[in-house]
């Protein structure tokens, strides 16, 4: 195979893989004819197909199209036995039927297996090209061929590709979003570290209940104490206007006026005077 055909190879098949879900080792689905016809060209499927896709293979054959080299004789016995050495896909048809139905049936209409189909058969591969994600491999002039993506797989491609874009933008715009968001929370932080925080100050503490000392509660006096009270205020009562009657009357001093004692002392002196005469 040249160098050129070969990477156009890789490269669709790691397009199946990217948009399809494709794995290694690819499943080879074969019909009838496209193993008789690697016979006869004395060909390995196994290193040609291997080399076709440019990767380990595994190659699987259903029932039906087992049961139609069965009847063609003798003469494929030796297509029979290589035949043999696939590995056996389960069709589940009951009766055999054409193999181009059976393989069509085993793919389904969205080829949920990942098979590539290598076949001869134009109608089979006609019917395919309506399946999106669907590699063909067809036989021409003892060459492998790997047929380009129909047009229902370029524009599932497309589709899917326009879908990755989409969110693609949709994603930019939230991770925006999203850094707006943490920008704004970073500067509102800073604004917060910057303004300075009031210490409370704590004031003076109450006592401790638990230490304080209980107030001591008056008791009322009771009816023998109030009557001994009594008694006492009435003996105090009696007493004192005893004492004021015994207590002596003080005297009136009686105060001399200035002109009355100066007139006083005239008078004696002239009665004092005619006496030394």
């Amino acid at each position: 195979m040249r160098q050129k055909r070969a990477k156009a190879y890789e490269r669709l098949m790691a397009s199946y893989e990217r948009y399809f879900n494709f794995r290694r080792p690819y499943q080879i689905l074969l019909d009838d004819e496209f193993a008789a016809n690697l016979h006869r060209a004395k060909l390995s499927p196994q290193k040609q197909l291997d080399m076709c896709m440019r990767s380990e293979t595994k190659l699987m054959i259903t029932q039906c199209a087992m049961h139609s080299l069965y009847l063609k004789g003798s003469e494929h016995q030796p297509v029979v036995d290589l035949a043999k050495t696939f590995e056996r896909r389960k069709c589940n048809h009951k009766e055999a039927i054409p193999v181009h139905e059976c393989i069509a049936s085993v793919v389904g209409p969205s080829n949920k297996h990942r098979y590539v189909v290598a076949t001869t058969d134009p109608k089979l591969r006609k019917q395919l090209h309506t399946v999106p994600g669907t590699p063909i491999v067809h036989y021409n002039r003892m060459v492998l061929v790997l047929e380009p993506p129909s047009e229902v797989t370029t524009q599932r491609i497309q589709k899917i590709e326009g879908e990755k874009v989409s969110q693609s933008v949709i994603e930019k715009r939230e991770l925006k979003e999203m850094a707006r968001a943490d920008d704004g929370s970073e500067s509102e932080g800073k604004e917060d570290k910057q303004q300075p925080v009031k210490k409370k100050r704590k004031g003076p503490k109450g006592p401790n209940p638990l230490s304080a000392k209980k107030k001591k509660t008056q008791s009322q006096p009771s009816s023998s104490d109030k009557k001994e009270h009594r008694e006492q205020q009435q003996q105090q009562q009696q007493q004192q206007p005893r004492e004021q009657t015994e207590q002596p009357k003080k005297k009136k001093s009686r105060r001399r006026k200035h002109g009355g004692s100066g007139a006083g002392a005239e008078g004696e002196s002239s009665t004092a005077a005619p006496a030394t005469e």
